[in-house]
């Protein structure tokens, strides 16, 4: 087993219960991977169901967009297996929605959030306010939205809509739902056994809930995020579950190339193809700056969530306002830090860049 610093450990154990003390958020978990194995499964806080019910490792967390590359794992295996080309027209593949200026819409324009629809469609947002979950809906009204802007033109986070167009891709693909095939080709394969984007309702007693800390600008994202419609239903852009373990093993397949357990789960070349950069420009309306591989954010050069000074071969993705989990195919590292409390990004950058630093010390000492 890697030996660990001890002094960093301890470090970790410190900081994630100060920070409960302080009321940075209720529950926490932070779990690690380094050559293969579990080094790190600290967790502590509260779950928040009223009933004071603690943390333990098999508390289920809500995982925002830490669930996009997961979501885009399962495009690809399809790669991997020649049923798709990232060049490849997403009109040609789903007929219907190559009109109103997404015709030259690729499969690498999606995955690396070049697509041109960034906002979701209010068909979409005004189904979900009336507590309401139809894909048909979905699909229609992004069939029908216009491209803001030309695709493979500009960087623009597509939230929401990655998820939809992922999702609607993946079936198209392959002819099954797309719960159904991320269960079976990637998390079934990797034994992310609490991962899901379809999750049942006497799963939801697990589940740490989301709370909106003080500063954060937008209270309702965090009742959004615990109800049982929003975690149910795939929309894998942003309604992902799962546990810090789970996210920690996805990254240990990753920069271990595509080897689990000693089985191969996708090529090393897919795996150095979607985790290489694709893309980098700044957002010409967010003015965000932005480095992605194919489902993934590339770290960016000096201090961020990845922690002090991160190479510039580490990748992972981030979860508003809460998370972040990433790799390092150099040090063979996954890891995840997940919290149930929502804070600024002046509070949760800080946060997250000092939890994943502490992890590299602990795994680097």
């Amino acid at each position: 087993m890697p030996t660990l610093s001890r002094r960093a450990v301890d470090m970790i154990d410190s900081r994630i219960w100060h920070h409960l003390a302080l009321g940075v958020h209720p529950a926490c978990a932070i779990a690690a991977y380094k050559d293969g194995e579990l080094v790190l499964d600290m967790y502590g806080g509260e779950i928040g169901s009223g009933d004071g019910s603690k943390v333990s490792a098999d508390t289920l967390f809500s995982i925002w967009s830490c669930g996009k590359p997961m979501a885009a794992a399962c495009l690809w295996v399809l790669k991997d297996r020649g049923k798709v080309d990232w060049d490849d027209l997403v009109g040609d593949i789903w007929p219907g929605y190559g009109i109103n200026g997404k015709e030259s819409t690729t499969v690498r324009h999606v995955l690396t959030h070049q697509a041109g629809v960034p906002t979701t469609p209010s068909e979409i947002s005004e189904m979900a306010a009336a507590g309401k979950a139809d894909w048909t809906t979905v699909v229609a009204a992004m069939e029908a939205t216009e491209a803001e802007f030309e695709p493979g033109s500009a960087i623009e986070y597509h939230s929401m809509t990655f998820g939809f167009l992922v999702a609607e891709l993946v079936q198209r693909i392959s002819g099954k739902g797309f719960e159904e095939f991320f269960q079976s080709e990637v998390a079934g394969p990797l034994g992310l056994v609490d991962t899901t984007y379809a999750l049942d309702a006497e799963k939801m007693p697990r589940l740490a809930r989301l709370k909106s800390m003080p500063d954060f600008t937008d209270p309702s994202l965090a009742d959004q995020g615990n109800a049982q419609l929003f975690k149910a239903h795939p929309a894998p852009g942003g309604n992902g579950t799962s546990t810090a373990r789970d996210l920690a093993r996805f990254y240990n397949a990753l920069v271990n190339d595509g080897s689990v357990d000693g089985e191969q789960w996708l090529s090393a070349e897919t795996i150095a193809d979607v985790t290489a950069l694709h893309i980098e420009g700044i957002g010409p309306v967010s003015g965000s700056e932005y480095k992605f591989g194919l489902g993934l954010q590339l770290a960016k050069e000096g201090p961020g969530r990845m922690g002090d000074a991160p190479g510039p071969r580490v990748f992972g993705h981030g979860g508003v306002g809460t998370s972040i989990s990433w790799g390092d195919p150099d040090l063979k590292v996954g890891v995840a830090i997940i919290t149930s409390g929502m804070q600024p990004d002046e509070v949760n950058d800080p946060r997250l860049q000092m939890f994943s630093q502490l992890v590299r010390d602990a795994l680097t000492g």
